[in-house]
């Protein structure tokens, strides 16, 4: 079982009944008493629950307002009209600087991050198909007539203003898909990408196995920031385009496993770049 969905199991058992034994945890996810606990650990420092003798509480703080519906995570996330407004300006820069790996008759893929919104609004009405799981984005393609928009449907989120699921998975198989665009929440110390709910990072997982060439957009902000869900090591993306990339061992290993680094803060700097 992976950790995304052992974390989950714990947190439909704190809806449930409140409270879980690190005991019946063991039996149930069939691991060790230390990976549960680090679990727990986890689930503790996003203010999940509160760790006990034995076991678990969920966070009484957030009892209240609990919706059956919606993991526990999902209230700790920004919506996406806050992140909107954080780091605009880097989000801009990179958008802009993406558009320089774009072709006319491009089939691209945009996750529902706010920098490819970014993005989508600074794309030029040339002939492109896009295809994306952002209402935001698609509000934004609208008025361009040259580019074909498709909408990956499913199961909409008013929070992040998207539509996940399995539904939003099936076309993606249909289509030759040239590049996708996508961010995420964090790139954690241990080199994977990862995004603040599951069905974000399932969704996105699916979204680099359906592209030939995978471009990271990130602000710096996110470098070394941790967060839930895994989408994928930074070794499986083709492109990091970021707008300042100051640790200097990240750079070494990024180049070691084959990631071409688009520094936007270094304008004047020539960058030699693989085939696009």
């Amino acid at each position: 079982m992976l950790p995304v969905e052992r974390q989950r199991k714990i947190i439909e058992e704190l809806n449930l009944n409140g409270r879980v034994l690190v005991n019946e945890l063991v039996k149930s996810c069939r691991v060790s008493q230390e990976t549960i606990r680090r679990d727990l650990s986890q689930l503790e420092k996003n203010g999940i629950l509160q760790r006990s003798h034995g076991g678990a509480v969920i966070n009484q703080r957030r009892q209240g307002n609990n919706n059956h519906n919606r993991t526990l995570y999902h209230e700790n996330e920004a919506t996406f009209r806050q992140r909107m407004n954080e780091n605009e300006q880097q989000k801009m820069q990179i958008a802009k600087r993406a558009l320089d790996f774009i072709s006319v008759g491009d089939c691209l893929l945009l996750d529902s991050s706010t920098t490819c919104w970014f993005l989508a609004r600074q794309l030029p009405d040339i002939e492109l198909t896009v295809l994306t799981n952002s209402l935001r984005t698609i509000q934004a393609l609208a008025v361009k007539s040259h580019i074909r928009t498709i909408c990956l449907g499913g199961e909409y989120s008013d929070r992040y203003e998207d539509f996940h699921g399995v539904v939003a998975e099936l076309p993606l198989k249909e289509f030759l898909i040239n590049k996708i665009f996508f961010s995420c929440s964090g790139l954690g110390s241990d080199g994977y990408l990862r995004e603040g709910n599951e069905n974000g990072a399932n969704l996105k997982q699916q979204m680099l196995l359906a592209a030939e060439r995978k471009y990271l957009l990130m602000d710096a902000g996110k470098f070394s920031r941790p967060s839930f869900a895994r989408i994928c090591h930074y070794r499986d993306v083709d492109f990091l385009i970021t707008d300042n990339l100051k640790d200097k061992a990240l750079q070494q290993e990024l180049a070691w496993n084959g990631v071409n680094v688009i520094d936007c803060s270094q304008r004047a700097q020539s960058v030699q770049l693989i085939n696009y």
